[in-house]
């Protein structure tokens, strides 16, 4: 199984939804997006080694602050807690509040940079 796959599938668990890149519809709040930043690859002298280190943003959105205080530790502590498959750690490198408007409404978000190293 694909680590995208493995941190989807984990994710859909905590009873939001869930999508790599961005939702196709409108699928209410809250929700959680996640997108790739970065992936290096190892390599040793004999070539390019089985384990990959990618930067995820884990992005939730709520209407509410209360929303993302309730959902933001659950997602860190799945995320940081998940190992086996082909992901073989997960670290939270920073945590940062934001808001968006858009027509009318406030939504508040939370990003989650974390840094995954998995088995490619």
């Amino acid at each position: 199984m694909s680590m995208e796959r493995e941190v989807k599938e984990l994710l859909q668990a905590l009873g939001a939804p869930v999508v790599w890149g961005a939702f196709d519809a409108d699928v209410g709040y809250p929700r959680i997006t996640l997108q790739r930043i970065s992936t290096v690859t190892g390599y040793s002298l004999q070539g390019r080694v089985n384990v990959e280190t990618a930067r995820v943003q884990v992005t939730i959105a709520a209407r509410s602050y209360g929303g993302l205080l309730e959902l933001a530790p659950l997602v860190s502590s799945a995320l940081t807690d998940l190992r086996g498959g082909s992901v073989i750690r997960i670290k939270e490198l920073s945590r940062r509040d934001s808001l968006v408007e858009t027509g009318g409404d406030v939504i508040r978000l939370q990003m989650l940079d974390m840094q995954v190293r998995y088995r490619a």
